[in-house]
């Protein structure tokens, strides 16, 4: 629409009164003044336009309760919006924000904010990661008072025996000694500068020592943290290649691509520094200076010490806004001594709470400072979530001894309860049994299934390639294989690569591994095969999947690489997907997986650039792209309806929608139920006035099943309660028709054919519910219009509006949230589920 077009709409709206008004996608820079005029409002859509700032006169509109602003261009927020009183929603993901008005914590009814993609340094990106009432506990702090914190971290990296602890001796002014003892893991120290623009400003840079033995590269990945200065170092005496300039800098720009690096050559008294500086800059743009020093004369030093402050002034944590008590808590842990290396949970929190810092505002802070790297608390862990680790580098230390063990490394990565013992004579064994946890934590190991004394280390795996041909061969052999693959080209491969995958995904081990390889079981009877391998220099990682219907297996491990490639954000990823063949004929071409789904709705086919042939798109995504609605609309028309396999990929990829919301603590609850009437056997009285029930059901992958006697709660108003969960019920009934949880012998369940019946006839009665929903809709005008005008057509998350109607029906019926007794369990491939007690122990176990 133009100006004139915009104009009409509103004046439209005005004469009628309207409560809804859209105006998203016209190229609006400015709002016409005539829009505050329009005080009835309770939905306004100004997404996808173009706009830089929101005028402070938004505050007229006070009816207000969803404001759809994503994808524009905006700065920064009026603090006029906290008038808003009645807001619930408030969608700004896709803008510029770099901070947000504190004011923002006076929404009491603010239910849902979405920041993401936006730069923001206030609130930062680990409290926004957090969600909605995280970001308002931190503005709510600030609001009361903030004051700025000079802290940021400097990490030291490169080749073992280049020279780093006596380039940060150099740095703190501290003698050089020539028999400098090697680094084992991390040591944390700290550098103090003056800042280069602000007076009277010191900085304190923590930094990371990390040892360049290459063993140890996988476990510092979870501290080489963005947003941070990176020295790297390399020995001049050796040359710029033999210091893997280039495998560090990938190392770098993988996982923190958003970091600036100062290149460092040392040693330079016994010979200069020569390097391709500016070929190294156009590859690798956060190079932003090349130092040489001497660590023996100190030549040089001042001019380091001199970039470094000028880039540490810049660094986006330096002189961060925090609220004023939890910066005082958070530095009470930080000056802890030495000898106080952790402490319980419960303690850790009472800390926090002498300085003013409690309830969910603790919880908050306790993550805040986990992923910053002060300390280490993993709150989804239930053997860790009980302990604090406030000296993070001293797990290193302990680690590194595990990795650099003769005994490991003869065994070929086995690590016993004796060597343990030995290893680590100097903890107590509860610390030991929590290093080892934490090992798993790092995927760095895993406990085998035969002997729960005995650990696997999977970065000393052997190198040499596993003989798997024989079982590999024989399973493509049957004459009811099928084969399904995907080829994953990666920037780098980087420590880590494929050896966490091998430790997360244990549990199909049939152990036939190698440090690039390993060959998975689906079950104990190897129905299906997986095999992935690594090549690094090629740079890609391949995984393969074999059996009667390898859809379910395959997808499975899919996520779990997935997972594990999303720890590098940095990490540039190209799925290709291989040609099937032509005429019984094999073939060498391979498909961008990503062009495939761009054009799956627009043509049937695509052309095989090596024989010009034309593919089915169907038949090369098949078992790769699995929409819900289009696995239930088209994937089993060929596949017997009732393969457990099929069942389970079903309803993993329906609870994946959600899993975002799910990872929330203001949102997540079991979201799988069953409705069905107190009274009456059809649909038509509830609309005017009968209750509804509703029955949770265990969410465990091909095998969703109702909880006997409990998790049953009451809709005392169910038309306005399934308005706001029309499209979620439609799209669960679509799920529930494939499920089957009459006969569950793991649970030593057995349904009755009266239970069964019943369980039929509520699905039943909620399809005919589904059939009434659209009416529903056009009868209230007022309904969430989120999923009509507010959903952004790129959006690659469910937007959690259905999941936390849920949750606030959860809350009011079961303010315990016993919720019949499901515990939320995170899979290795990073799935929230919610399962019965037996299930959730299988996922344990």
């Amino acid at each position: 629409m133009d100006q004139k077009e915009v104009l009409e709409k509103i004046r439209q709206a005005a004469r009628r009164g309207d409560i809804l008004l859209s105006l998203s996608d016209n190229q609006l820079t400015s709002l016409p003044p005539e829009i505050w005029q329009l005080t009835n409002l309770v939905t306004l859509d100004l997404s996808d336009n173009q706009l830089t700032s929101l005028p402070p006169e938004i505050w007229q509109l006070t009816n207000l309760k969803q404001l759809y602003l994503y994808v524009n261009a905006l700065t920064s927020l009026p603090p006029e919006i906290a008038r808003l009183t009645n807001l619930e929603r408030l969608f700004l993901w896709e803008n510029q924000l770099t901070s947000l008005p504190p004011e923002i914590a006076r929404l009491t009814n603010l239910k849902a904010l979405d920041l993401s993609d936006n730069p923001l340094i206030s609130p930062p990106p680990e409290i926004v990661a957090q969600g909605t009432e995280a970001v308002l506990a931190y503005l709510r702090a600030q609001l009361e008072s903030s004051q700025r914190q000079w802290v940021s971290k400097m990490l030291v990296v490169g080749q073992g025996g280049v020279g780093k602890t006596s380039l940060l001796r150099a740095l703190r002014g501290e003698p050089f000694q020539e028999q400098q003892e090697t680094t084992h893991g991390i040591e944390v120290r700290t550098l103090e500068m003056a800042h280069p623009t602000e007076p009277n400003v010191t900085m304190q840079l923590n930094t990371w020592d990390f040892a360049g033995q290459e063993i140890q590269h996988a476990t510092h990945q979870f501290f080489l943290t963005n947003r941070s200065l990176f020295l790297m170092a390399w020995n001049a005496r050796h040359g710029f290649q033999q210091g893997r300039l280039y495998y560090w800098l990938d190392a770098i720009k993988a996982l923190a691509p958003d970091s600036p690096v100062l290149l460092v050559a040392t040693w330079t008294d016994e010979r200069d520094a020569d390097l391709p500086l500016s070929d190294l800059r156009r590859s690798y743009p956060q190079i932003i200076g090349h130092c040489t020093i001497s660590n023996k004369t100190g030549a040089g030093v001042e001019e380091l010490r001199e970039a470094i402050r000028q880039a540490a002034g810049s660094l986006p944590l330096m002189g961060e806004p925090w609220p004023t008590e939890w910066l005082n808590a958070a530095n009470a842990m930080r000056a802890l001594p030495d000898t106080e290396k952790h402490v319980s949970t419960w303690e850790f929190r009472q800390r926090l709470a002498e300085h003013g810092v409690t309830g969910e505002d603790a919880k908050v802070l306790t993550q805040w400072l986990h992923e910053l790297g002060d300390i280490l608390h993993f709150r989804d862990n239930e053997e860790l979530n009980d302990t604090v680790i406030l000296k993070p580098q001293w797990v290193t230390q302990y680690i590194a001894r595990v990795l650099e063990s003769e005994n490991v490394i003869q065994e070929k990565g086995l690590f016993t309860h004796a060597e343990m013992e030995r290893l680590w004579s100097d903890l107590d064994p509860m610390i030991q049994q929590r290093f080892l946890r934490l090992m798993e934590q790092f995927d760095l190991s895993y406990r085998t299934l035969e002997n729960k004394e005995i650990s696997l280390v999977v970065e000393r795996l052997p190198q040499d390639e596993a003989d798997y041909h024989a079982e590999w061969d024989a399973m493509q052999a049957a004459d009811s294989c099928h084969e399904i693959s995907m080829k994953f080209e990666l920037s780098t491969i980087p420590a880590g690569i494929p050896t966490w995958f091998i430790a997360r995904q244990h549990r199909f081990t049939t152990h036939t591994h190698w440090r690039y390889g390993v060959l998975f079981a689906s079950d104990e009877t190897e129905t299906h095969l997986a095999l992935t391998r690594a090549f690094p220099h090629e740079r890609y990682l391949r995984l393969t999947a074999r059996g009667p219907h390898p859809q379910n297996f395959f997808a499975l491990l899919k996520d779990g690489i997935e997972l594990t490639l999303s720890r590098f954000p940095g990490l540039q990823v190209t799925r290709m997907v291989p040609c099937p063949g032509h005429n019984g004929n094999p073939c060498s071409y391979e498909f961008n997986y990503e062009y495939l789904l761009k054009v799956a709705n627009k043509k049937p086919t695509v052309e095989c650039q090596k024989t010009g042939e034309d593919v089915p798109v169907a038949k090369l995504l098949y078992g790769l792209a699995w929409d819900t609605q289009d696995i239930i609309v088209h994937g089993f028309n060929d596949i017997n309806r009732r393969i457990d396999d099929q069942t389970a990929l079903m309803q993993r990829e329906f609870l994946k929608l959600f899993e975002r919301e799910q990872s929330l603590i203001e949102s997540h609850c079991p979201n799988v139920f069953i409705l069905h009437a107190q009274q009456t056997n059809t649909w038509r009285r509830w609309f005017v006035g009968e209750k509804l029930e509703l029955q949770l059901l265990c969410h465990y992958p091909g095998d969703w099943h109702p909880l006997p006697d409990s998790g049953i709660y009451t809709i005392d108003d169910p038309a306005k309660w399934l308005r706001d969960m029309a499209p979620y019920v439609q799209r669960l009934v679509k799920v529930l028709q494939f499920v089957a949880p009459f006969a569950s012998p793991l649970l030593g369940l057995r349904f009755s054919e009266e239970d069964a019946k019943a369980f039929a006839d509520r699905l039943k009665l909620m399809e005919q519910l589904v059939k009434t929903l659209p009416d529903i809709e056009t009868k209230h005008p007022e309904a969430d219009s989120a999923r009509g005008i507010g959903m952004h057509e790129g959006r690659q998350h469910a937007e959690g509006a259905d999941l936390r109607a849920l949750r606030r029906l959860l809350d009011l019926k079961d303010p315990q949230h016993q919720w019949g007794g499901l515990k939320k369990v995170l899979t290795p491939e990073g799935h929230y589920l919610w399962l019965c007690e037996h299930h959730a122990t299988e996922y344990k176990r």
